[in-house]
Order: C-alpha cells, then sequence, then structure tokens
C-alpha cells in the first residue's frame, strides 16, 4: 500500500477484480458496505395450481406477463430465495417456471442477471435509467400490465410513468433496503456511490472532506449527492463496478485535466 498514490473507498462491495485492477493504477480501495439487503418474502407470488409432492406452481414470470427490474439486487433475491429447488428456500413450497419469460430491465448488471436466471428470455426493452425503461416499454404499444419487482427504496419515475400511459403495474416488493451507516475515521481522495440510499446512509455518519472527489453511478446517483455536497462529482462512464473503476481510475491518472 505503500506505493498507493490516492486512496477509494467504495461504499459497496467490490470484486477483488476491481481491486486488483485499481490497485496495478496505484489505487488502494477500502470497502465498507452502506447498505444492506434483506429479502422480503411474499405469500403471493406463491403458486395456485397444484404441483408435485404438495408443491405448489407458479408460471407468473412465463409469456405473456411482463417482469420489470430496475435492480440486479431484485434478481439475486430471487434467484437466491424464491428460485432453487422447488423454492424451498423461501418456504413457500412453490416451483417458479421461468422459461418463455419477457423482461424490461435496466441495462449493465441488471440486464447481465435478468439473463443468467432467465435464460432464453425475451428482453423486450433495456436502458440505462428507470425513465428511459418506461418510455421503450410504452415505446412497444403492445404491453398493458407489467410486474415489477423492486426494494423498499424504489424510485418513482418508471412505475409512475407506465401508470400514467395507461399501463397496470403490479408491484412486488421482494427486498428491503436496510442503511448501514458506519463512521469512516481515514481521509480518502475518492468514493464510489452507487445508489442515492447509500448516499444517504453514509452522509447520515460521515461528512465529506471538502477535497474528496466523489464518483456516481448514474444520473439520479449524482442529483443525490449535489443535494448534500459542493464536492466534485464525476459521474461513471455506464453503470457498471467496472466503469466506476475505470472512471476513478482515468480521474486520478489525469486529474490535472480536471482542474
Amino acid at each position: 500500500m505503500q506505493n498507493d498514490k490516492y486512496r477509494i473507498l467504495s461504499t459497496r462491495h467490490l470484486t477483488d477484480s476491481s481491486v486488483v485492477v485499481a490497485g496495478e493504477s496505484g489505487i488502494h480501495i477500502d470497502v465498507q458496505d452502506f447498505i444492506q439487503i434483506k429479502p422480503v418474502t411474499l405469500p403471493s407470488l406463491k403458486g395456485n395450481k397444484p404441483g408435485w409432492n404438495d408443491t405448489s406452481i407458479s408460471d407468473i414470470f412465463q409469456a405473456p406477463n411482463v417482469s420489470v427490474f430496475t435492480s440486479a439486487n431484485a434478481l439475486k433475491v430471487l434467484k437466491q430465495h424464491y428460485f432453487g429447488v422447488n423454492g424451498l428456500r423461501n418456504g413457500l413450497g412453490t416451483t417458479f417456471l421461468t422459461d418463455n419469460a419477457r423482461i424490461g430491465c435496466i441495462s449493465g448488471k441488471t440486464l447481465e442477471k435478468a439473463l443468467e436466471i432467465f435464460p432464453g428470455a425475451e428482453i423486450l426493452a433495456s436502458s440505462p435509467y428507470g425513465s428511459e425503461l418506461a418510455a421503450a416499454i410504452i415505446a412497444l404499444g403492445n404491453i398493458s400490465e407489467v410486474n415489477f419487482y423492486c426494494g423498499t427504496q424504489r424510485r418513482n419515475e418508471l412505475p409512475d410513468a407506465l401508470k400514467q400511459a395507461g399501463i397496470t403495474v403490479h408491484e412486488y416488493v421482494i427486498y428491503e433496503n436496510i442503511p448501514a451507516p458506519a463512521v469512516i475515521a481515514d481521509h480518502y481522495d475518492g468514493i464510489l456511490f452507487f445508489s442515492p440510499s447509500a448516499v444517504k446512509s453514509y452522509l447520515s455518519a460521515n461528512r465529506l472532506n471538502s477535497k474528496t472527489v466523489c464518483f456516481a453511478i448514474g444520473r439520479t446517483t449524482a442529483t443525490e449527492l449535489r443535494e448534500h455536497t459542493d464536492n466534485k462529482i464525476i459521474i461513471s462512464t455506464d453503470i457498471s463496478e467496472e466503469s466506476m473503476v475505470q472512471t476513478a481510475i482515468f480521474y486520478f491518472n489525469n486529474i490535472n485535466c480536471y482542474e
């Protein structure tokens, strides 16, 4: 660490590869999760069709239903706590049929996770932001209702836009975003923020040094930061972990260009 030129705090877990890539560029990254994800079990997702060995069957993810995701966390919760062998992980005793899924989702990691747990799915629409995703779904012209899977801190842009366009939104809150503030004593040259809720959680326990650069994964996170600080804010070139790290690397390797 003695050869590191800069120190960064990530407010969310990073893969080891991202930390290594940053280190190779002279940037040391510490990680502290400021948001915890707590799965929520919804009996309403239990299938109402008889299955095998007293197991119910749910076809909620099959066509013609349309599933909408604005967070990879929703997909992770589905995979880890709903799907599995006969759905027993969530205590619902449900087998979820996921073939022929029709999906609208945020691009980047959310899209990657959707294709992972819904192999062969038809991606009807994909955009980097909720408002743009809503516009893409509306533009299809043949969608009358969607199932929206989200957390407790989901933003309003997408469901509000769909409803205003006459599309019925069935909302399934399948996880809680729980703030996990922690006091950070060390000074960092930069901080990576991956969501508005992480911004709120961090600032509920800490004050930003005036020279600390804030890196935001997207416009909505940057907007939240601007409500709390006048510090320099750099928006990632794409909504992905890799892009966030590369944006920070580029910034600190070319810091004079930003002065």
